[in-house]
């Protein structure tokens, strides 16, 4: 049996995005490996659990302290990410050993530096998830640009960096293609996407009206789930649902994040019948909201390309929800759906063709929707993706 670390500031209890994937990958292995989990103690938001887990026992669970951090303030964010690094690497140094493996993910972002670092003293075998490609993602969020000094030598640090494990597994065939980039050594990197949730469930009887606590009747929903920040661009697609036409159509947001006021101020300037916004609502309630939706929006800013996929797609295909795509064109996303016929892929820069394309919208198609279901249970299982992530870490591929 393997002695396994995995590295992730969250973890369970908290059951946002990372932490649920993190926890999910501990379990998996724990069947048949020694896994520690070194972790922070932080409560990230409303996605975090009271109740105990039983089948993390077993599991060693190494929680260092972290600092309080406003997640929406870039400084209070580089304080946490410097803290809590620190103290993984001193975890990492005392506890792994040069036989063990090293399973990390990119967060909190200053973990990759610590982790290279390390690995000048202390040859473990490193396999790195890269959820987060930097500092390329700092550009689409407007908090650089690649002509100024400090990208310019934090790229040659991350790049150095990211060349330092000896597999790393990405998201997406865009995103290996900027990693093979930052790289320069020939390391192997695998392209595993993440799962649907396995309690995500089709809901014929749910009560739409009951829980949204409004009545859309006919009307076709548009839903947008998850973190509204700035990489999401969700305030663009906003501005452009005003000005379609079509009284069939009701865009709804469910989550919170660093634009979420910027969106609720545009629809209420704009005085917007047809946006609703329902609040964060916790992972437990996941099957409710999304089966509200007749077609799920997903949105990605121009730049993202190869930075990101988001891993709600997956949710919306096991629930046969056809996906509504805008961003970069040939992004993983764009790919997926053009070559499955399960939705409809724009660029930012056909804004003409997005607004026609929605005032025309009056019916989803059937077929879409089957389509969408039979990708995810073919491709995209929790069993399915954890036997890749653990041939990536055993290097049987």
């Amino acid at each position: 049996m393997k002695n396994i670390f995995l590295l992730s500031e969250l973890f369970y209890p908290n059951k946002t995005s990372t932490a649920y994937i993190m926890t999910e990958i501990a379990k998996y292995l724990g069947k048949n490996h020694y896994v520690s989990v070194i972790c922070s103690d932080i409560v990230y938001d409303s996605n975090y659990s009271e109740e105990s887990n039983s089948e993390l026992k077993g599991i060693n669970i190494i929680r260092t302290k972290s600092p309080k951090i406003d997640k929406n303030k870039m400084l209070s964010r580089l304080k946490g990410s410097f803290i809590t690094a620190l103290r993984f690497g001193k975890v990492v140094k005392s506890k792994v050993k040069s036989s063990d493996t090293v399973f990390a993910v990119t967060n909190p972002f200053l973990l990759v530096l610590t982790l290279a670092i390390l690995r000048q003293f202390n040859r473990f075998d490193y396999v790195l998830l890269v959820h987060d490609v930097f500092p390329e993602n700092a550009i689409p969020a407007g908090l650089t640009n690649p002509n100024s000094l400090i990208y310019k030598l934090s790229k040659m640090v991350y790049d150095w960096a990211y060349s330092k494990a000896d597999r790393l597994v990405v998201l997406g065939r865009d995103m290996k293609e900027v990693v093979e980039s930052k790289i320069s050594s020939k390391k192997p990197i695998y392209v595993i996407e993440n799962w649907y949730d396995e309690d995500t469930r089709i809901l014929p009887d749910l009560n739409k009206e009951e829980y949204l606590g409004e009545n859309f009747g006919d009307k076709i929903v548009i839903g947008f789930a998850g973190n509204n920040g700035r990489v999401q661009n969700l305030s663009k697609f906003i501005e452009l649902f005003s000005r379609v036409k079509n009284e069939r159509l009701q865009l709804l947001v469910v989550g919170d994040g660093a634009m979420q006021q910027t969106c609720e101020e545009i629809v209420g300037d704009k005085k917007l019948n047809n946006v609703s916004f329902l609040g964060p609502k916790p992972r437990s309630e996941q099957s409710n909201f999304l089966n509200c939706f007749d077609i799920g929006l997903v949105t990605l800013a121009s730049g993202m390309l190869g930075l990101g996929v988001p891993s709600k797609t997956y949710n919306l295909l096991a629930l046969g929800k056809p996906i509504l795509y805008i961003g970069d064109s040939k992004s993983e996303l764009d790919m997926l759906i053009k070559e499955n016929n399960i939705g409809w892929s724009f660029n930012w820069e056909e804004e003409a063709t997005i607004i026609e394309f929605l005032k025309g919208l009056s019916i989803t198609s059937n077929k879409i929707g089957e389509n969408a279901l039979e990708v995810a249970k073919s491709n995209y299982t929790i069993d399915i993706i954890n036997a890749k992530i653990e041939k990536v870490i055993l290097n049987e591929h």
